[in-house]
């Protein structure tokens, strides 16, 4: 308010410095994700300084390929851990548990945290095409990598995550009524022109739960533009798996129709980043098969999905 001369804290605030080095503070809240990607888009060119409070070990492996991060401990005890390159000469695990210490990653390396404490840090990070992972995906991608063969496998239960289930909805502000009523805490995107409507809410464990209506299907799913679709009926239920990473997503999907299931929409390169596909299970449910996110890859406006289908209305 004006005349509060009261400072914000970096817990409640983050800062987001252009490439001429201007500032701009924005408020954390449940909804930041989307506001950040609203306003900065890739963020290329750009820096944003942060914090966050982990007490358990990070469940994803980072990577920011246009720039060093600067990591500096607040309070705490972990270990930051790098993949480093074969030849590089730096140290690949990090203790930070002086407050006051920090690391800096060089670009483009895979990095975690091993929690031995309750930890608080600041991070300084080049946003531009940042990569994450799962760490037993990436483990268990850096293993198949090695081994040809094992790409041709099924992917084992440690490399799988159950991570998002979206809810195609008819009426959609009535469906956000109602789980909001429940006690979910919601976050809708900005609405645009095209008539795409969606919404997330997010679990501290990473699952999330998202809402779309009808027209934001028919962008990513070719069952709900089809008439075979309607003749086999549209699941409004999508169960998204992850798989280690983007080969595998058309890999399983091929070995599952081939067994007989039926594809509901063929893999393609998925305008939020990731390589993406739909099997139905045998009681017509959509499984979304999807790789990790490649924040590179994000396009757009969004791109219609190709058919996977032969007849279409």
């Amino acid at each position: 308010m004006p005349g509060d001369n009261t400072p914000a804290t970096i817990d409640s605030t983050f800062v987001v410095f252009d490439a001429r080095g201007q500032a701009t503070p924005i408020g954390v809240t449940p909804g930041l994700w989307d506001e950040l990607t609203a306003r900065f888009g890739d963020f290329s060119g750009k820096l944003l300084v942060s914090s966050f409070h982990f007490e358990q070990d990070w469940p994803t492996w980072e990577c920011h390929p246009h720039g060093d991060e600067w990591i500096g401990l607040l309070s705490g005890d972990f270990d930051l851990r790098m993949d480093l390159p074969d030849g590089h000469d730096g140290p690949r695990s990090v203790r930070l548990h002086k407050p006051g210490a920090f690391v800096i990653v060089p670009k483009g390396v895979w990095h975690t945290a091993k929690v031995r404490a309750p930890s608080a840090a600041l991070f300084v990070t080049p946003g531009q095409g940042t990569l994450t992972r799962p760490v037993e995906q990436y483990e268990t991608a850096g293993r198949a990598a090695a081994d040809p063969a094992a790409t041709a496998a099924p992917p084992s239960l440690s490399s799988l995550r159950l991570n998002q289930v979206n809810l195609v909805r008819r009426d959609f502000d009535a469906s956000l009524a109602f789980y909001r009523a429940l006690g979910i805490e919601i976050v809708e995107s900005p609405r645009g022109a095209d008539g795409i409507r969606h919404a997330k809410a997010r679990w501290p464990d990473g699952l999330q739960l998202e809402f779309d209506n009808e027209v934001l299907a028919r962008f990513y799913n070719a069952a709900w533009r089809t008439g075979e679709g309607k003749r086999q009926g549209r699941s409004r239920v999508v169960i998204s798996i992850t798989l280690p990473m983007r080969e595998a997503v058309d890999q399983r999907y091929a070995a599952l129709t081939a067994a007989g299931y039926t594809g509901r929409q063929c893999p393609f390169d998925a305008f939020w980043g990731a390589r993406y596909a739909i099997v139905a299970d045998p009681d017509g449910n959509d499984v979304g098969l999807t790789s990790p996110l490649d924040a590179a890859r994000r396009t757009w406006p969004p791109v219609t999905s190709p058919a996977s289908l032969s007849s279409s209305t």
